[in-house]
């Protein structure tokens, strides 16, 4: 079950794209400002101020039934699972050190932040060194102290990330209890491999309610522990079982590598104690994000409910103006008038954002489209961070006669934020583009 839907429409400021329709019942929806529509269909998304977090330990299944799925993954800190009786892993102290909040977002205006960096959101300007002892076990919410953070900009948000340090001098540990036969033995996990580690959480994982974005910083605790042999773990003579480098050595090994990928974001980095850093997707919320096989993956392929991830662009001495229309058998379209071809295909562009890809997965893309005069477009899925290609790049020749374009394709690199691009620049025309899908074929 994918998790995109609730989340598209979160936009981070007005974008300065599109025109209006031309048609009664759209008249005011603007492609890519549909907040700027005279109706009330305007989602309380796209007005989100504030942002608090909630930092929890979570006992959910490790593979929810289909009903729980969503609420697993768009979880708010209350919401998060208290453990069974008889659970083969307690934890009784689980703290860390928050450094830094960031949000990541795409742009279509010119600003001064590298996307790939992120913008830092909190520690504040005036207390730039500001840290946050943060106790999971005590299902912390945390909303005072980021009051003061607004999350409007002039971007589209994709991620928020969190990063946590870990104090090298005194080796912090989790402690709890094991269950080793039907006995609960206290155990320490030592976390020396890392220094530091950050999470990213995709847009879908945060939670709208009342203009405040929430985010739920959850260990999952079976995610932890799935297929650990923990019965095998040694008791020391004082009855604790003490699980680093020296003992227990394989489990803690385990341990190591499924530790920040338990917490559940989409993807993470963490620097060890060597220095070396690691960067990864969790798996299971990739799949996720990535919809199931089959699924169109672009929000209203179908033209009828102006969704936001629909972007139109001019740029380049393009000018060109987009409206929704309604085509002769009842469907919608999106007509993009070109009144000044610029100087590159991509003077004029019509997109749509948070396109998820697959690395090794094959994909088909498919849209009708004709013009008032023949000619050519680009029509291609890149990278809204690199602007290079991630999945195809095709030059479409356009008749006058709608004609249904179709190619199949294989993403080389995993990006959950693909941008699927009409490029219609180039020559002074009209064109309508309608019904158009990408669909994982595997």
């Amino acid at each position: 079950m994918r998790i995109f839907g609730y989340m598209t429409g979160l936009v981070l400021g007005v974008l300065l794209m599109a025109g209006c329709s031309n048609t009664v019942d759209t008249a005011g929806i603007e492609i890519g400002n549909p907040e700027l529509a005279n109706n009330d269909s305007v989602p309380d998304s796209m007005q989100i101020l504030a942002f608090k977090a909630g930092f929890s330990i979570d006992y959910s299944d490790l593979n929810p039934v289909e009903e729980r799925k969503t609420t697993a993954l768009l979880r708010s800190t209350p919401l998060a699972k208290s453990a069974s009786k008889n659970e083969p892993l307690l934890i009784d102290t689980l703290n860390l050190t928050l450094t830094e909040v960031r949000s990541y977002c795409s742009f279509y205006v010119g600003v001064s932040v590298v996307q790939s960096l992120g913008l830092v959101v909190w520690p504040y300007e005036d207390a730039p060194y500001v840290v946050l002892p943060v106790s999971f076990v005590d299902d912390e919410l945390i909303d005072e102290t980021f009051s003061s953070i607004d999350l409007q900009s002039e971007g589209r948000l994709k991620e928020i990330g969190v990063s946590f340090d870990i104090n090298r001098r005194n080796y912090p540990v989790v402690h709890g209890q094991v269950m080793i036969g039907d006995v609960y033995v206290p155990f320490v996990y030592e976390l020396s491999q890392f220094q530091m580690f950050s999470l990213r959480y995709h847009f879908s994982q945060i939670k709208v309610e009342n203009r405040i974005a929430n985010l739920s910083v959850a260990f999952h605790v079976r995610h932890f522990t799935d297929g650990v042999d923990l019965q095998s773990l040694t008791v020391d003579r004082d009855g604790v079982v003490r699980i680093n480098s020296t003992s227990n050595v394989s489990v803690w090994k385990t341990f190591n590598e499924r530790f920040v990928p338990s917490f559940g974001a989409l993807r993470y980095e963490y620097l060890d104690d060597k220095g070396y850093t690691f960067m990864d997707y969790v798996d299971e919320i990739l799949l996720d994000v990535a919809g199931e096989v089959g699924e169109n993956v672009v929000t209203d392929g179908k033209l009828d409910e102006y969704s936001p991830d629909w972007i139109f662009l001019t740029q380049l001495r393009g000018d060109a103006d987009s409206t929704y229309v309604i085509v002769k058998d009842k469907t919608r379209a999106i007509e993009v008038d070109v009144t000044s071809a610029g100087l590159y295909s991509y003077s004029v562009q019509l997109m749509h954002e948070n396109i998820p890809m697959l690395a090794g997965h094959k994909y088909k893309c498919s849209f009708l489209i004709r013009a008032s005069e023949e000619g050519q477009i680009t029509a291609r899925i890149g990278s809204y961070l690199t602007y290079e290609t991630v999945g195809f790049e095709e030059h479409v020749q356009v008749t006058t006669t709608e004609q249904k374009f179709e190619v199949e394709f294989e993403p080389e690199v995993n990006d959950p934020f693909a941008r699927f691009e009409f490029n219609l620049g180039g020559a002074v025309r009209k064109i309508w583009v309608r019904n158009v899908k990408i669909t994982r074929l595997d």
